[in-house]
C-alpha cells in the first residue's frame, strides 16, 4: 500500500531567496565596460542578474559584453539613444526582474564582492526597509576618497532629509541597493536632470528606513567624459530644481513646510557651492552670473552662500573680471582655482 501523500501545508518549504538585479547602463565606455561587468559577476551572492544597458553605442561596447560567457549576464541594445536616465528607466521598466536593484554606471565598478550578499542580509525580514546604503570611493586623475555614513546603523528617510547636506547624508547611486516595486511605483528616473538618481532615491528614502552598510563597496570614476563635473549652467539648475520636488514629497510625508523650506535651501546652497570650480573654469564672470542666477531662483539659498566668506570674494573676484573686460577688451582672465 503507498503511504499517503503529505498535505502541501506539512511541507516545508525552503524560503526563495531573494533576486537582486545589477543593472549596467552604458554609452560608449568600451574601455571601462569589462571591469564593471566583471565586478558584477565576481559578486558572491547567488540569485543575482546583470543586465547591460546599451544605448546605441558606436564604440566596441557590444565585443566587449560578448567576450563574457556568464548565463547571469544579458545584454540589452536600444535601437536608438535613450539618454542617460532614459537608459536608466528603460532597465528598471523593462527589463530588471530582481526584488531588489543595484545601478552600477558602465564606467564604476565593484570593489567589494560580498556587497550585495551583506546588502541582502540587510532587508531580510525587515520590510520596512526601502534601501540599504554603503560607502563609495570617488576617483579622478588627482585624488580618491571615500564618502562618509552616519553613526546610526539606519534612519528614516524623513530624519536624513531633515540632517542635509551634511555629506553622511548623501546617497551614492552606485552604493545603494533599493527595492524596486516601491520605485516602479514612484515613477523612478522621470527626471532628466543628472541628478535624477537623487531625486528618485529620495523620494523613495521617505517610504520607509534607509540601512547603512559599512563596507566601502565600489568605485566612482570621475573622467573627461561624464557629465558630473559639468559647467554647463542650464544642466546644474536643472540638478538644484530637483529638491523642491523632494522636500515637496517631504512636506506630503510629514515633515513641516517651514523646515522643509529651510532645509531645501541649505541643500541648495550646499550644492550651489560645490559647482564652483566646475563652472570656474568658463571663467569668473560665468560664476558670478551662476551664483546671481541661483538667487533669483532660490532667495533663501542665495543669502546662505552670500553669507560664505569664500562666497563673496568668489563674487567680487567675477564681477571684477567682468568690468575689466568691459573697460579694457582683450583682458584676460584666470578662472578660480
Amino acid at each position: 500500500m503507498n503511504p499517503s501523500p503529505i498535505p502541501p501545508e506539512d511541507v516545508a518549504m525552503e524560503p526563495r531567496a531573494i533576486k537582486v538585479s545589477v543593472m549596467i547602463p552604458t554609452y560608449n565606455q568600451a574601455g571601462f565596460i569589462r571591469e564593471a561587468i566583471a565586478s558584477a559577476l565576481a559578486q558572491t551572492y547567488e540569485n543575482l542578474e546583470v543586465i547591460v544597458g546599451d544605448d546605441a553605442s558606436t564604440d566596441d561596447t557590444a565585443a566587449v559584453v560578448a567576450g563574457f560567457s556568464d548565463p547571469r549576464l544579458r545584454y540589452v541594445r536600444h535601437p536608438a539613444n535613450l539618454g542617460r536616465t532614459g537608459n536608466y528607466r528603460a532597465l528598471l521598466y523593462e527589463h530588471a526582474t530582481g526584488e531588489w536593484v543595484v545601478n552600477l554606471d558602465g564606467d564604476d565598478y565593484f570593489i567589494d564582492s560580498d556587497f550585495i550578499a551583506q546588502a541582502v542580509q540587510c532587508v531580510e525580514g525587515h520590510p520596512e526597509v526601502v534601501m540599504v546604503a554603503a560607502r563609495v570611493t570617488t576617483k579622478s586623475e588627482r585624488d580618491a576618497h571615500d564618502s562618509d555614513l552616519p553613526p546610526e546603523d539606519q534612519l528614516t528617510g524623513l530624519e536624513i532629509l531633515r540632517r542635509l547636506p551634511g555629506r553622511p547624508y548623501l546617497l551614492m547611486h552606485l552604493g545603494v541597493m533599493y527595492a524596486r516595486q516601491p520605485a516602479l511605483a514612484l515613477d523612478f528616473y522621470r527626471s532628466a536632470a543628472i541628478s535624477s538618481d537623487w531625486e528618485s532615491l529620495y523620494r523613495l528614502a521617505l517610504r520607509g528606513t534607509v540601512k547603512y552598510l559599512r563596507r566601502t563597496v565600489g568605485v566612482w570614476r570621475l573622467h573627461g567624459e561624464n557629465e558630473t563635473g559639468t559647467r554647463d549652467q542650464d544642466k546644474l539648475m536643472a540638478n538644484l530644481a530637483i529638491w523642491d520636488v523632494v522636500y515637496g514629497d517631504a512636506v506630503d510625508c510629514g515633515m513641516p513646510p517651514l523646515r522643509a523650506r529651510v532645509s531645501r535651501a541649505r541643500v541648495v546652497a550646499f550644492l550651489a557651492r560645490q559647482a564652483f570650480p566646475a563652472v570656474s573654469r568658463a571663467g569668473n564672470g560665468a560664476l558670478a552670473v551662476f551664483v546671481a542666477t541661483v538667487a533669483r531662483r532660490f532667495p533663501l539659498a542665495g543669502l546662505w552662500i552670500l553669507s560664505h566668506p569664500m562666497s563673496l570674494a568668489t563674487l567680487a573676484a567675477g564681477f571684477c573680471g567682468r568690468y575689466r573686460r568691459a573697460t579694457h577688451p582683450g583682458t584676460a582672465e584666470a578662472p578660480i582655482a
